[in-house]
């Protein structure tokens, strides 16, 4: 779009307005409100904005507030766990908006291209980064709006949950490019969006839209999903904080085992617990050293042998390495497997770590002076006086287990710890790794969400993991501290969760839930292939960015 061509704001109080109204919107999309049909039109200001200001410098300065405020509002969830990280995280990221906003905005003015092409691109593209700059903060996506929409988010077994994105980010610029065509028809300047009319972006998205729906028409029509192992998920209500723990381990304890208890009366073949249910180290080497965790391991133990149940938990482990050069002990957070006959437990640790949350940055090389400055800063760390980081797994670790309910099947499964089910890779390794058939016939997603008390994260964790189950076809079933702990058919559709309240799907309740986990025979283009759309849309992001700067430097214009 030429300067002085169709839609055009000059104020400061115009562009207030549009970025007001993308924030409004964008946070009305996700869960727990989840009004998802306002997610196509989200945008749309924000868009306007961005094609439509006078000055460049403006529409990234107001770029970035609405990023701001948006992540401010949006993330504050994480405040009690880390205020510091709170505000970090809001400022770090607000910093996508001004970025797609000058790629956008160049491709538009410069190239002609519409906006219904050029924002997927640019906004998948950003998706993909965020999933992966400093480990990643993959939350928020445009396509978490419609994690109740099972239509369609079925295309996610083909490009993942960026590919729903895609399609929304798309149907967004089509209508920014219609109001664009329609204003400068208004004031005869022209008919057309730059380059194409109008009728080709409301044809592009449309189609979009369109195969999108019969794909998942056909998709959700197959009969491929049988029921799997039953499994119980046992959810306990306990809000964590940095220096006041609230209940006592002793309590913990007790609740999880008589949760146990009582579920044993349906005859799971799996209990689920979430992770860290309470303090506990289980694995052979930390029980020889510490006597006073030997308790917690036979009270697991002897529960699964007498229900002939696999028992699945989260804990810790700690192991002696005196001769490591890196460190004389290691911990890490692990998955612990007992199964009926009561010989040892599997462990899977936690390979995707959270930073500064369970790792700090920098703790080896020869960056090590920038780790001791922050290890004093995090709350875990006692002022510096220990190091509270933990260590990664060394791979995605799968288990199988006979269940006692279906004599004669085998099932396999990975257990992705917490965050892990939030980043679309781990669940990819688990259940492929690229390989030429699927690893594992389910995944038993364990959390402790208890750290951010009870409120908007827990219903929009469930959300993002609902993409999990439809990218690679698996059913879920999730054993989360304050909930939201349920079950995920491999077609995304959610069932049986834990509420207390057969009416509500809120978290903050104590109890359990014991259903079938949903198996489903196909293999999905997504786990053989993993995010090869989203980084050609990064890579085109990429493009359009460079393209920015070369032009940037040769008019210095305003971009």
């Amino acid at each position: 779009m030429e300067p002085g061509v169709g839609f055009e704001v000059a104020t400061h109080r115009g562009l207030i307005v549009l970025g007001l109204l993308t924030l409004i919107l964008k946070s009305l999309i996700f869960a727990p409100i989840s009004w998802w049909p306002l997610a196509f039109v989200c945008l749309v200001p924000w868009l306007l904005m961005v094609g439509g200001a006078t000055l460049a410098p403006r529409v990234y300065l107001h770029s970035y507030l609405m990023g701001l405020v948006f992540f401010l509002i949006n993330v504050r969830w994480l405040y009690p766990a880390t205020g510091a990280g709170y505000v970090a995280m809001a400022v770090y990221l607000a910093a996508y908006f001004p970025l797609m906003a000058c790629a956008v905005r160049s491709i538009v003015r410069r190239r002609r291209w519409p906006l219904a092409v050029a924002v997927p691109f640019v906004w998948v593209g950003c998706e993909m980064l965020r999933a992966v700059v400093i480990s990643g903060f993959p939350w928020f996506y445009l396509s978490h709006s419609l994690h109740g929409v099972l239509t369609l988010i079925q295309i996610s077994d083909l490009v993942g949950a960026y590919g729903v994105s895609f399609v929304v980010a798309a149907v967004n610029g089509a209508i920014a490019d219609v109001i664009i065509a329609r204003s400068a028809a208004r004031r005869a300047d022209s008919t057309k969006v730059p380059g194409r009319s109008w009728r080709f972006s409301a044809a592009f998205a449309g189609s979009l839209l369109v195969v999108t729906t019969v794909y998942g028409w056909v998709r959700l029509s197959q009969d491929t999903i049988s029921p799997g192992p039953r499994v119980a998920v046992l959810q306990g209500d306990f809000v964590n904080a940095v220096y006041d723990q609230g209940a006592s381990e002793e309590e913990k304890r007790r609740v999880y085992l008589g949760l146990i208890d009582e579920a044993s009366k349906e005859k799971p073949d799996l209990y689920l617990l979430p992770e860290s249910p309470w303090s506990m180290y289980l694995n052979k080497e930390a029980r020889d050293y510490f006597a006073s965790y030997r308790e917690s391991y036979t009270q697991l133990r002897g529960r699964a042998m007498r229900d002939r149940a696999y028992l699945v938990t989260g804990s810790a482990s700690y192991v002696k390495t005196p001769y490591d050069l890196l460190a004389t002990e290691r911990r890490y957070n692990s998955a612990t497997i007992f199964n009926p006959e009561g010989t040892e437990p599997e462990r899977y640790d936690k390979v995707h770590l959270v930073y500064f949350g369970e790792v700090v940055p920098f703790r080896f090389g020869r960056l090590r002076f920038v780790y001791f400055w922050l290890n004093k800063l995090m709350p875990f760390s006692d002022h510096g006086k220990r190091e509270y980081s933990i260590f990664p797994g060394e791979g995605f670790r799968t288990f199988s287990m006979n269940p006692t309910s279906q004599p004669g099947e085998s099932y396999s499964f990975g257990v992705p710890i917490c965050y892990e089910d939030v980043m679309p890779y781990v669940s990819r390794e688990f259940v492929s790794g690229g390989g030429a058939s699927k690893r594992v016939d389910l995944l038993l997603n364990i959390s402790n969400d208890g750290w951010f008390g009870r409120g908007v994260q827990q219903p929009q964790h469930l959300a993002i993991c609902v993409f999990r189950a439809v990218e690679n076809r698996v059913g879920i079933a999730r054993a989360v501290n304050t909930g939201v702990s349920a079950f995920i058919r491999p077609d995304g559709r959610v069932h049986d969760v834990v509420t207390g309240d057969p009416n509500t799907t809120w978290p903050g309740v104590s109890g359990f839930s014991v259903a079938n986990v949903g198996v489903d025979s196909r293999y999905s283009f997504y786990s053989r292939h993993g995010d090869w759309f989203a980084w050609l849309c990064a890579l085109v992001w990429l493009a359009i960015f460079l393209d920015y700067w070369v032009i940037r430097v040769r008019t210095r214009g305003d971009g």
